[in-house]
């Protein structure tokens, strides 16, 4: 019996179709969040620019930024994780500077809400690192980044505006308590993306066979059931490997296993993308052709024989027989594999390496 053994961690990297559609999902997003965005903190530079010395020289840059931002979300071919962490770099520089420009440049008194307004902004910042990085590391930039704000604010209040320094200290404690909270929720989704990652994997384990990588019979089993139950066009090829408990006896079970992989791989590279090959038992294939004709689906059948026997196996000539069949609306699994089944036993009588339709 194969041995199964889990992989050492499980992520949504390990199972691509997730990866992708978590990344357009994403990607969406950052889009509608700049276009909402960009528009404002134009329209704030351009109003505000001749009455504040921070929105006169540092919009453009984040206006800058977001024009990066936008072209490389346009452009798929640079990585979603590069666009998240420059998006996550630049912003909080921007508003770290914004911070330190409020509390050290400008005059308090008229100044303190708008100081106020860009710690619950940082906090928006904590949320974001939550979603691109991993909890542990986010929290970790959250404290120190608040860290940082709080030696600055100490450093400009105290000890002359102890009544700011106080409020400063409230601020800075709900902005590390939401951080605190985020780092829970961020965990629990960790945990179940990693429970879901597993459960994935496991499901996938039922489904392939670990020597041909190829689904097994369990899994096309109920794929062909779900286009019967469709009522799809399509035809079945039932595949055995002519002469394979000789080789066997002859060569030993490891070089049986070497053919059986090499004979999986020839199925798999010469099916369109329909199509769906599985390892049905023992020396055993099925090919299942999706939307096919008859003749379709014999002049595939010829091929894949054809490419068996040119498949080059040291001196030994390999060759397979094919038992093919096209669905009808009165089939169910059984008789429909049944008929696949006679087929190849027709051609396995007639000398074998051939193709009989049943």
């Amino acid at each position: 019996m194969e041995r199964r053994v889990p992989p050492p961690s499980q992520s949504a990297a390990d199972f691509p179709d997730l990866t992708i559609k978590l990344e357009e999902r994403k990607r969406r997003l950052y889009k509608l969040a700049l276009i909402v965005a960009l528009p404002s903190i134009v329209f704030a530079w351009y109003f505000y620019r001749d009455t504040n010395l921070f929105i006169r020289y540092g919009y453009p840059w984040l206006i800058a930024a977001a024009l990066i931002w936008v072209i490389a979300l346009f452009w798929k071919r640079i990585p979603l994780k590069w666009i998240e962490h420059f998006m996550l770099f630049t912003t909080s520089l921007f508003f770290l500077v914004k911070y330190f420009y409020l509390l050290f440049l400008t005059d308090l008194t008229t100044q303190w809400q708008e100081l106020e307004a860009t710690y619950w902004v940082t906090a928006l910042l904590f949320l974001l690192a939550y979603i691109i990085a991993n909890h542990h590391l986010t929290l970790r930039f959250a404290l120190g980044y608040s860290g940082v704000t709080f030696v600055g604010g100490l450093w400009r209040l105290y000890p002359g505006e102890m009544e700011r320094l106080i409020e400063m200290i409230r601020l800075n404690t709900r902005v590390v308590i939401l951080a605190l909270l985020a780092f829970i929720l961020a965990k629990i989704k960790d945990d179940l993306l990693e429970s879901q990652s597993a459960k994935s994997y496991w499901e996938w384990q039922a489904n392939i066979d670990h020597l041909t990588q190829l689904p097994n019979r369990r899994m096309l089993s109920n794929l062909i059931e779900s286009w019967i139950a469709s009522r799809t066009s399509f035809a079945v090829l039932l595949i055995d490997l002519d002469n394979f408990k000789c080789f066997n006896d002859t060569y030993g079970h490891d070089v049986g296993d070497v053919l059986l992989s090499r004979l999986a791989f020839t199925l798999r590279s010469n099916l369109r993308a329909s199509d769906f090959a599985a390892r049905w038992g023992g020396e055993e294939f099925l090919v299942l052709v999706g939307k096919s004709t008859t003749e379709q689906a014999v002049q595939l059948a010829e091929r894949l024989r054809t490419e068996v026997e040119n498949m080059s196996f040291g001196e030994d000539r390999v060759s397979i027989s094919i038992g093919g069949t096209l669905f009808k609306q009165s089939d169910d699994l059984n008789s429909l594999i049944k008929r696949a089944d006679t087929a190849l036993y027709s051609a396995k009588q007639q000398g074998r390496n051939r193709v009989c339709w049943g």
